[in-house]
């Protein structure tokens, strides 16, 4: 067991209007939100109480990760450290920071691209015709909804965020017929989602090797200085392989095999810096048309001995899927300068 700190980040879905601006407010040196990591346009606007497009891809993720970026800054000045670092979609981003893989800057600069890529392929598909959603599906284990969903081609699982919560992702026409199936096949409950389009699924296929292009444009990919399991194999990395080979397989390579709590040193792992930034290229820009496999990732942790979670995000979204897991964690949740000094001082007062 140890008794280190998982830095938590929510994915899309946890962004609110004027989020962040308090740390703006009373960290002006030392968040985020100032040049040359923002415009002058983007503060308007993320930074806005009453701003309702907030909830855009192209508004979400930055603003997500400006405010994650933020509060890991504060914390380490703190000296308060991850152990591990674990996000949900977007919310990787800020995790490979908080690892050290890529630099805060790089990270930024990665989502605004990301986000850009995804939103106009979102705008492309609607002015295309198509309206795509996705499917929380409640109850179900993942063996009985994908028994169900050869019935629906257009459909994909797209998110496994705990045993018996899934979600499903596809055309809204697809995804109602399928939800008036998922009782028979015994699920509890099946909604649709407010959301844009059908994330995690093949509808971003086309942009994976623009993402790649991005990722490996933006910095050369450090070695994890803290446990990162990746969305899209449910553990870290931690015997590289030839991933381009498996960028178009549904499932992982059993190239990238589990290995123990620690990292293994670079001889025991001999491979170069160039080599591991082409890795985490292909993983995450493939991330974005992929299923994410959360749970498999709060398994790892917590088979790692992990039980101090702190999620930063103005809304918690993955502290309450722990929670279900065990009564037994310690979860924190940063929202606020009010909230982010509260566990500042809870961590000072536990030292001494």
């Amino acid at each position: 067991m140890t008794n280190k700190w998982v830095f938590l980040y929510g994915g899309q879905g946890s962004q609110q209007p004027g989020m962040g601006l308090d740390f703006a407010l009373e960290f002006p040196d030392d968040s985020f939100y100032r040049s040359p990591y923002c415009s002058e346009e983007e503060l308007t606007c993320l930074l806005d109480p009453s701003f309702t497009r907030i909830h855009e891809t192209r508004y979400a993720q930055v603003a997500l990760t400006l405010f994650a970026l933020t509060v890991t800054r504060l914390l380490q000045k703190e000296n308060i450290n991850p152990g591990a670092a674990l996000g949900l979609s977007a919310g990787e981003f800020p995790a490979l920071a908080a690892a050290n893989v890529y630099s805060p800057e790089e990270a930024l600069e990665i989502i605004k691209r990301r986000a850009r890529l995804m939103s106009l392929r979102l705008e492309k598909r609607r002015k295309e015709g198509h309206d795509d959603g996705m499917l929380v599906v409640l109850g179900l284990k993942r063996e009985a909804l994908e028994a169900v969903l050869p019935l629906f081609p257009a459909v994909s699982l797209a998110n496994i965020n705990a045993e018996t919560q899934l979600t499903a992702a596809g055309p809204k026409d697809d995804l109602e017929l399928l939800r008036q199936h998922l009782p028979e096949a015994g699920a509890k409950r099946a909604l649709l989602l407010e959301v844009e389009g059908a994330f995690h699924s093949k509808v971003f296929n086309p942009d994976v090797e623009e993402l790649r292009k991005v990722l490996l444009a933006a910095g050369s990919a450090g070695k994890p200085q803290a446990e990162l399991p990746l969305n899209i194999l449910g553990r870290p990395v931690t015997e590289p392989d030839d991933s381009k080979q498996q960028r178009d397989a549904d499932q992982p390579s059993d190239i990238y095999q589990q290995g123990d709590t620690d990292h293994p040193s670079d001889s025991e792992n001999p491979y170069t810096p160039e080599r591991r930034t082409e890795i985490y290229a292909d993983l995450m820009s493939r991330q974005m048309s992929s299923v994410t496999r959360l749970d498999d990732c709060f398994s790892y942790l917590l088979d790692h001995g992990y039980t101090n979670f702190v999620e930063i995000a103005p809304q918690a979204v993955l502290t309450p899927l722990l929670r279900r897991r065990s009564r037994d964690l310690n979860l924190r949740h940063i929202s606020s300068v009010e909230t982010f000094n509260n566990f500042v001082a809870e961590i000072k007062g536990s030292q001494r």
